[in-house]
This record gives C-alpha cells, structure tokens and sequence, in this order.
C-alpha cells in the first residue's frame, strides 16, 4: 500500500512522517512548564499563569463545582468562566466591522437565525453515501460541469434563502469579523486564531456541500480541494481561472495565474523566476510543519480558546497549518486594500477557490490526524464540546460540536489519495541549502555581537537579531518526548485591516557573536485583514508560537546555551513585544476520551 493511500483511508494508524526522534504522545490539552503556565484549563486552575495571560484566565474555575449550561456561563459577580464555547444568542447579531475606506459596518448576519429552530446535529449514518474529494487540478469535464451546475443553481437562489451563494459566504464574515458575541458576554466570537479554526472549518465546508449536492440531487456530489501540497498542484487549479464559469472570480491577483505559489510569499512580491527552489522549500516548510508539532497539537490546531476569553488578544495564537493557509488567501486575493475577495476575512468565501483551498486545509488536518493515530487532538470537554451553528442541507438551523467532526470519515467524505512528496524531500532541502552556504563561506567569518531583545516593544522596521537563552540544553529522547522547545513571540500587533508577514529564523550564536547567515527557517507570522467593531485602538493583537525541537538538531544546536533569533519583516506594520525560548510539557495523562 502506498504512503499516500495509507494516510488517507479511514483506517491509518501508523505515522507517515516518520519517527524524526519523536516519540508521539496523546496531550489531552497543552500545558507549559511550571514557571510559565500558558494553557490552563478548568482542572489545572491552581497553576499560575504568567502575567500577560492572567487578564484573561485567572478567573477559571474547576468545572466540578460549577453547573454550566446555555445561561450559566456567568457567576454571581459577573466573572466570565472557562467552559466550551456556545452558541450565541441568534437575536442579538449585529454589524460587522470593515476597514475599507475608512472603518465602517457591514452586515454579516444569516437570515432568520433569530426565528429558526435550533436541533441539535446528527452526524450521517455508516449506511450513507461516501462522498470522495478530489484534487482540483485533476478534474475532467465532466467532474467541472457538474460543479459549475451546482454553483450556478445556489447563485440562482433568491438572495435572503440560506442557502444562496453570497449567504453562504457572509457565514464566514459572521464567524470571523465580529457580528456574534459570545453568550451572555461583550467578547466577541471569533474562529480564527485559536483552536477552533479547524473544526469550524470542516462544518462549514461540510455544510456547503451538503447544500451543493442537493441543489443538483446528487448524494454522492464532493466539493474539490486544491492540492498545495504537491508540486504539480501548487498553481491555481485552471478550473477556476475560465473567465465565463461560474467558479470565476476577476478580483484575484492575475499575475499568479500562471506562477507556481511560493508559501514564502509576501503581499505584492514579484513572481519567482525559476519554480524548482521554490518547490522544493514549500515541500521542507510542510515537512517541518508537521514534524515540529506532532507532540503537542495546539502547535498545529491553534491555541485554547474558551467561553469568555477574547480572542482578539496577544495571548491568542494561531496553529501552523494556520499560519501557512493565510499565504494563500494573500497569494489569490488583490494586492491593495481592502484585499477583496479572498485577501480578506470579511469577503474571502465570495471566491469559489476558498472551499478549494479549506479543502486541503482539512486534507491536513486529516493527515496530521492520521499521523497520530486518529485520536482527538485534545480531550479536553471545553474543545470537545464546543460548537457552533450552520443552516444543513434541509433548511434546519443546526447546533454542531467538535467531538462529532474528528475526521472526514465521520461525517461520511474522504479525500481521493495523493502522493505525499514533503515526506521525502529532506536530501534534496539539504543540498540546496549547502550549496546556498557554500557560495557564502567567505562571509562566515565576519562576525558580530548580538544583544537580548530588551524589555520594550519594538517596531520591525528592519530585521531584528537576537540573543536567546534556552532553558536546557542536551535534551535526552525521552525528555523530548515529555516536553518541546517553543519559541515564543509575544504582543505582535498590526494595524485593523491591514496586511502584515515576518519569517523568523533560528542559529546558533558564537559566545555572543553571530555571522550574517540567519539560519533555519522555523516559521512565519502572516496577516490576513480581519476587523472587529471593538478592536483595541485601531490593532489587532497576536503571539506566534514555533516549535524548534527538531530544527535544533538538524543544525546541531542541542548543546547551545543560546540561540539567535532574527526577525526578517517582509510586509506591513509590525511591532513585537518580547521574544523567549520555553519548554511546554506534553500531558501525558492517557485518560479515556469521552
């Protein structure tokens, strides 16, 4: 059986990432060590938190002596508590915040959520209908002729019928620009940048189609996904590029109509001259992606996001399949604001090639799942039995939570088998990067000192270089199996709708000096406009979180007391607030999941 069959049938139990010396565990929910407790949840609230996350956590309490249900989310003072996310009070949506030209309300509420029923979701039956996805790049005519039809009947629909086209896109916007708080509370609701972004996701894709599949009667009908992922499908799939079809959209960038995607891409880059370096780093970055973050998920899926906490604060953090799916929405979308369609939350799903591009979003949640095991990436109930809210393919407003969306399989889709190159791209990266060293050996001499990063924020107008003290050095296997390095950026802050991206690279420092070779990549920070009607003075906050455990060994630095970290702005208007190096623990605890 091929690796890539394997890892994408229902049964996939072994790890097609390879060991790369890690041990795979099953954290239930993600913890840091005992001196900088950055995940808390209901049953750890006696661990302290350092000060920055303490605003929004210090007033979780242990589920045990609370009853929570839809209006109890509040004790007698008032004070939010940690619980899973619920639906919001569906009379209560109001105008979303936009940015373009100046800050301004748009409507994102569905029609008639305040007057619909709500039922609770039943997940499909063993006995239904399979529906397969395939890559969108090997579509015959008669595979985008039924999508067309499909597409073109929902964009038919009367304009307030929840199924419409433009309907089903302003459920994004409700989800993702602020027009729901949160129940009984003045957070807002958001779903991006935090653990929920990939299970919302998957819903939503779901739903669409569902919906799809009966505007034309068709119960085996599969939407495409566009296959990033692989060398030949890192192009904008030519489906979608038919100026008369339905599935067109004429506010993309038109330069990369015909230009491979470069996931190192920032907002109005030329377009690379020759594809093969640039293949071969995407393949490297997914490599590295999932490798960094198979021992601890929220690395991958997002940081933990429960009822009352706000999510517009610099101790939320995106996942890394995140982080790296916000490329794409700024390589499609235009290069000016306000970045309509797909370079803004608030329009992105107006482009038919969003549900394309979630499509492998989930394709690698699916894969990053298989990786370990199939089991929920937490077990944690405030994850588990959170949900949300979507109108299904009967009309039917319906309550959704995480646990009954694990995997494709559980919602009766899969996704057709594709290679899977970034899982033997390794040598080729290597050599590459030596030759690229080799060209520069003469400047590895120059060395010069580099500082810690400081106490204050600072604007990333250039690159910024610096000092980092590990907390251990010399890890043995099973230590890094109990615990991964993180590095973390803390407080980075960009303006309301605006773009933003800075790549952060990793060496080793020289007894406080540094040559000018910056090192390993291990990660990005990428922006997609998103505003909110109560966005603090005109920003948006965030931290980035990188695992570093198996870049330190592949350049050798496991026996460095310090590293060096650079900071390479690339987009935008950044401002860093701190930088720290972390070991967070792996929870070890196998309890049952519920």
């Amino acid at each position: 059986m091929s690796l890539s069959h394997w890892c994408n049938t229902p049964i996939c139990s072994k790890n097609p990432l390879g060991s790369a010396s890690t041990k795979i565990r099953t954290p239930s929910v993600r913890l840091a060590n005992p001196t900088a407790t950055h995940y808390i949840s209901c049953e750890h609230n006696k661990q302290t938190s350092r000060k920055e996350a303490s605003n929004v956590t210090q007033h979780v309490v242990d589920r045990r002596n609370v009853l929570l249900g839809l209006g109890g989310l509040y004790g007698a003072a008032g004070v939010a508590i940690g619980a899973p996310l619920t639906p919001p009070d569906l009379t209560k949506c109001h105008k979303a915040t936009d940015e373009f030209p100046t800050p301004h309300k748009v409507d994102c509420c569905p029609p008639d959520y305040g007057k619909a029923k709500m039922v609770d979701f039943t997940p499909p039956s063993p006995k239904d209908p399979l529906r397969i996805r395939k890559a969108a790049h090997k579509y015959n005519l008669d595979d985008i002729a039924k999508f067309e039809a499909a597409i073109a009947k929902m964009k038919a629909l009367p304009t307030n019928h929840p199924w419409n086209y433009y309907q089903q896109a302003t459920i994004h916007c409700t989800y993702c620009n602020g027009a729901f708080d949160q129940l009984n509370t003045k957070t807002l609701l958001q779903v991006h940048g935090n653990w929920f972004f990939l299970p919302w996701h998957r819903y939503y894709l779901y739903f669409w189609e569902k919906i799809l599949g009966k505007l034309i009667g068709d119960d085996t009908f599969a939407i495409p996904f566009w296959n990033w992922d692989a060398p030949k499908g890192m192009y904008m799939p030519l489906m979608y590029l038919n100026e008369k079809s339905p599935l067109f959209d004429g506010t993309r960038d038109k330069r990369h109509y015909k230009s491979v995607l470069d996931y190192r891409y920032s907002m109005g880059a030329p377009n690379p001259t020759d594809p093969k370096p640039v293949v071969t780093n995407n393949l490297e970055m997914l490599s590295s992606m999932f490798k960094e973050t198979l021992n601890l998920p929220a690395l991958f899926m997002g940081k933990p996001l429960r009822a009352g906490e706000n999510p517009t604060t610099s101790t939320t953090a995106p996942g890394s399949c995140e982080t790296l799916h916000n490329v794409m929405h700024q390589w499609v979308g235009p290069t000016t604001s306000p970045y309509w369609n797909m370079g803004n939350f608030h329009t992105a799903a107006r482009d038919t090639i969003f549900f394309a591009h979630h499509g492998n979003v989930d394709r690698m949640w699916d894969i990053y799942n298989n990786s370990r095991g199939q089991r929920h990436e937490f077990s944690d109930p405030d994850w588990l039995d959170s949900s949300f809210i979507f109108y299904d393919e009967n009309e039917q407003l319906v309550n959704c939570k995480v646990r009954d969306c694990p995997t494709p399989q559980s919602l009766r889709y899969i996704y057709h088998p594709e290679p899977i190159p970034w899982t033997n791209n390794r040598r080729k990266y290597k050599k590459m990067r030596s030759a690229a060293k080799k060209k520069s050996e003469g400047d590895s001499l120059k060395l010069a000192p580099v500082s810690e990063f400081g106490s204050q924020p600072r604007p990333l107008t250039e690159p910024i270089r610096a000092l980092l003290q590990r907390p251990k050095i010399s890890r043995t296997k099973d230590e890094k199996a109990d615990a991964v390095e993180v590095l973390v950026i803390d407080g980075i802050s960009v303006p309301n709708g605006s773009t933003a991206r800075f790549d952060v690279y990793v060496t080793q420092a020289l007894e406080g000096l540094v040559g000018p070779d910056i090192g390993e990549l291990a990660g990005s920070f990428v922006h997609v406009p998103k505003a909110h009607h109560r966005s603090s003075e005109g920003k948006e906050y965030s931290s980035l979180e990188l695992g570093i455990s198996i870049l330190l060994e592949d350049i050798e630095a496991e026996s460095s007391k310090e590293l060096v970290v650079s900071l390479i702005p690339r987009d935008g208007d950044v401002v860093v607030s701190g930088l720290r190096i972390e070991l967070f623990d792996v929870d070890d605890d196998d309890q049952e999941e519920e």
